[in-house]
């Protein structure tokens, strides 16, 4: 993206000749992104109601700006380029989210009708089917979805996942089974991710004795990816669930760049274990080797000193001998 480059004065006539909803339009920063920026360089705000006013020629005060700042007087701004919604200053889910959005190609719209169904929609539609007449058919050679709900439900839990398994597969993604031969799962980047799809039931206590509780069907649904403490639910809400899954597939990339990172830095640290083990073993391996020319050297003088004694005896005895007139062959 393109950058501009202004001073604490720039951007002071900024803020005060233009509001803060057309300024947005103009730069990649959202409303508190802009009011950050101000207060990070000590740079007064119209108080609200301020273009009101202005509109209206009713009396308005301005605060005059201050130019005593001891830090660097340099601020960098971001154009937003036409029909793009991402503000550099928002979490990177958001940007993610409005990244996938804004690609008019993304196959975001949940249909009133399935149409053309992805290959693993088919296959989980024609085993539901199946199972109508034989609830104990399955086939475990074909790929299905994990789908919990009830049968009046059914079909829109079988179109949102139509539409959220094409999404993925437009964003580049796959789709395979585990190293246990269970799935199919999210591939992203070679990070797998479970996916399921089910419905929120409502407890009802029983008002008889002995008798279980009742679960009846809410039809809030509930869209799952990950596993264990990775795991993050989808629900109906104030947004239903077909409104979500750009937001859903903008986690799950996330999710798999972290963890890829997460990844890398496991592979940096063995290599740097390793690497440290044989510094160690080369250490150790010399030490070693050192030891055993030390213990050589200590018998070599000791065998040394040994020698050194015996001669010492024989030629003193020798001396003595021939003082002696004892020199004889056999001595």
């Amino acid at each position: 993206m393109e950058t501009i480059e202004l001073s604490r004065k720039q951007l002071y006539v900024l803020v005060w000749s233009t509001p803060l909803s057309k300024l947005i339009l103009q730069y990649a920063i959202s409303n508190e992104g802009f009011k950050k920026i101000c207060k990070q360089f000590a740079i007064a705000m119209p108080v609200n109601g301020y273009w009101v006013k202005l509109k209206f020629n009713k009396e308005i005060k301005k605060t005059e700006f201050n130019p005593i700042f001891d830090e660097e007087d340099k601020i960098i701004i971001t154009i937003r380029e036409e029909g793009n919604l991402v503000n550099i200053d928002q979490s990177p889910l958001i940007i993610k989210t409005k990244e996938i959005l804004t690609d008019s190609k993304s196959p975001l719209i949940v249909p009133e009708r399935l149409s053309n169904p992805d290959i693993l929609v088919q296959n989980t539609k024609t085993l539901h089917d199946k199972r109508k007449n034989n609830r104990y058919y399955w086939d475990d050679k074909i790929d299905t979805i994990s789908i919990y709900v009830a049968e009046l439900n059914y079909s829109r839990a079988l179109r949102i996942m139509d539409t959220f398994i094409k999404l993925l597969r437009y964003r580049g993604h796959s789709f395979r089974r585990d190293i246990n031969k269970r799935g199919p799962r999210i591939v992203v980047s070679d990070v797998e991710f479970h996916f399921s799809i089910r419905e929120k039931n409502k407890r009802i206590p029983s008002d008889k004795l002995y008798e279980s509780s009742t679960y009846i069907p809410t039809g809030i649904l509930i869209l799952k990816t990950g596993e264990s403490f990775h795991a993050k639910e989808w629900h109906d809400g104030a947004v239903k669930l077909e409104n979500q899954l750009a937001k859903i597939v903008a986690k799950i990339e996330l999710d798999a760049l972290k963890e890829l990172e997460w990844r890398e830095e496991c592979r940096l640290h063995h290599i740097k274990m390793e690497e440290e083990e044989k510094i160690k073993k080369e250490f150790q391996k010399k030490r070693e080797v050192e030891l055993q020319k030390t213990k050589e050297l200590f018998s070599d003088a000791l065998y040394h000193n040994k020698a050194k004694i015996v001669r010492e005896y024989l030629n003193e005895l020798e001396t003595k001998a021939s003082l002696k007139n004892q020199l004889t062959s056999e001595l």
